[in-house]
């Protein structure tokens, strides 16, 4: 047995079916079973206590925890031995991946280098013809324009008189249908005041502008149509194309005013002629009345149209248009030229053609750039893996790169991607938090500890990192994640990358422990 004689020395307990071990000497016979280390009890044999001798159970369990451990560390040595035999194969993939990916990036730098060629030339060529079609504009609009201007003004003249024309005889119908006595059930009151009523519940607007200036007197006809005039003048007056558009709008409504007055005049004729004059129906011998006096203010009108026509020589006007318009629609670009309802169909198509021609080239020049971008980036990244980026001894963690693992601790979940970043997701909404990015190993190149750094910065704190501790084992789980400082976490992972390596362990580290135990080092707080 062991001896306590010397106050700074060790007691030595045999502990027969276990472990021996060293006590200091200080705490033989201090009245405590140190099971920890003499499971024999024997370092209490002159306190008084009673210790038991527990080595037999204590040894069983200490052997079946050994051989727990040794089969979850052999699993985990055959899972690292699988992890490095596939690396290496992997490796030599994805060596032979970079090589493609060159001679393609070469490739596709000569596709890019040639778009881009094509698209400058093409674009000097647009930049020449554009400045071409900007001079060859200008000589038309100096020697068009103005008669353009002077027909636009002549139908913006007729179009006041139609639209006030119009105005009238829907006056006329309206107060009709409005006031007529249908007791007298007058078929050709009937039928105009039916006719009305259709086309106003179809265009109700053409009413409404009608009742707008139905007490609006001459003069303030006159303003209001002079303020139209400016406001036209403006818009439509200071480019050639746009003054051929507004005379294009101007001449379809003036055919579709024209149409207007023509049936509405009709329905009207109709009524004065065929109502039945016995009957005393004051809305409609008004209206009868009205249409008269209708004929003899439109024909007056027409009359004085007619000569401001001719003394604008309208039809000069009208061929001057026709000879510019095709070409016009030679040099103006086709989207300003389809504003137009009739542009010439039969204007050149080389102008078209090139914009076309630029466009594709612009277009196959944004495609190689991207392509080109993008395999230049995968380059990159394949270059950087197999040349510079640490994968732990034998390439043990390239397989399972950038492979996530997470933890649900309740309120948050906790994800570990390998040799690349970490994240804490809250539960109750998905918010993320970054919690680092892979920056190395740990510290002296230990390749079972991950550091995760320069995360999402904390509210008045640091920002947010991650240490990642591995313990051996087969699988590969995230098992728990602690924050032993503020926003600075620590975790623990199982998996074979902490287990022993094949090259560099000795066989003799796989051998069962013999008799004699490394000394235990015990701080136990006396009470």
């Amino acid at each position: 047995p062991g001896t306590a004689a010397c106050s700074n020395g060790t007691f030595y307990c045999a502990n027969l079916g276990h472990i021996p071990g060293r006590l200091s000497s200080r705490r033989v016979n201090d009245g405590v079973c140190d099971y920890d280390v003499c499971c024999d009890g024997s370092d209490e044999w002159d306190s008084g206590a009673t210790c038991p001798d527990k080595c037999a159970e204590l040894g069983a369990q200490h052997r079946r925890a050994e051989s727990e451990r040794r089969l979850v560390q052999g699993a985990g040595e055959e899972r690292l031995r699988e992890l490095i035999a596939g690396a290496q194969g992997l490796r030599q993939t994805k060596r032979e991946e970079l090589e493609l990916k060159r001679t393609q990036l070469a490739a596709l730098e000569h596709e890019f280098a040639a778009a881009e060629a094509l698209k400058a030339d093409l674009e000097e060529q647009q930049r020449a013809r554009e400045a071409a079609d900007t001079t060859t504009l200008q000589a038309l609009t100096d020697e068009y324009l103005a008669d353009i201007v002077r027909l636009r003004k002549q139908l913006a003249r007729e179009l006041h008189v139609l639209r006030a024309q119009r105005d009238a005889l829907i006056l006329l119908l309206r107060s009709v249908r409005a006031d007529h006595n249908p007791e007298f059930n007058d078929a050709a009151v009937a039928a105009a005041v039916s006719e009305y009523t259709k086309f106003i519940d179809a265009y109700p607007y053409i009413e409404a502008a009608a009742l707008a200036y139905a007490d609006e007197d001459s003069a303030a006809r006159a303003q209001r149509e002079l303020e139209m005039d400016r406001d036209n003048a403006e818009s439509d007056d200071g480019s050639l194309q746009a003054c051929i558009n507004a005379v294009e709008i101007a001449d379809n409504e003036r055919r579709t005013v024209h149409d207007d007055i023509a049936m509405f005049f009709g329905w009207l004729d109709a009524l004065r002629l065929g109502y039945n004059q016995n009957y005393h129906d004051l809305a409609v011998k008004a209206a009868v009345v009205g249409l008269a006096d209708f004929e003899k203010a439109r024909d007056r009108e027409q009359a004085d149209l007619d000569a401001q026509q001719a003394e604008a020589d309208v039809k000069a006007l009208r061929e001057r248009l026709d000879i510019v318009k095709p070409l016009l629609s030679a040099v103006v670009p086709a989207e300003h030229a389809d504003e137009s309802e009739h542009a010439d169909e039969s204007a050149p198509a080389e102008s078209d053609d090139l914009d076309k021609r630029v466009a594709d080239a612009r277009s196959a020049f944004w495609d190689a750039q991207t392509a080109k971008s993008q395999l230049s980036n995968e380059v990159s990244n394949l270059r950087e893996l197999l040349e510079e980026k640490d994968l732990g001894p034998h390439d043990m963690y390239l397989s399972l790169k950038n492979e996530c693992y997470s933890l649900d601790s309740g309120e948050y979940t906790y994800e570990v991607c390998l040799l690349d970043r970490a994240a804490q997701i809250e539960n109750r909404n998905g918010a993320r938090q970054n919690l680092g990015s892979f920056t190395g190993f740990g510290e002296n190149g230990v390749h079972t500890v991950l550091q995760y750094r320069h995360g999402a910065k904390c509210w008045n704190g640091p920002e947010r990192s991650m240490t990642v501790e591995f313990e051996c084992a087969e699988e590969i789980k995230l098992l728990s994640v602690k924050e032993p400082e503020k926003c600075e976490y620590h975790a623990v992972m199982s998996g074979p990358f902490a287990c022993a390596l094949p090259a560099s362990e000795p066989e003799s580290a796989r051998e069962p422990e013999s008799a004699a135990e490394p000394e235990h080092v015990h701080i136990h707080d006396e009470l």
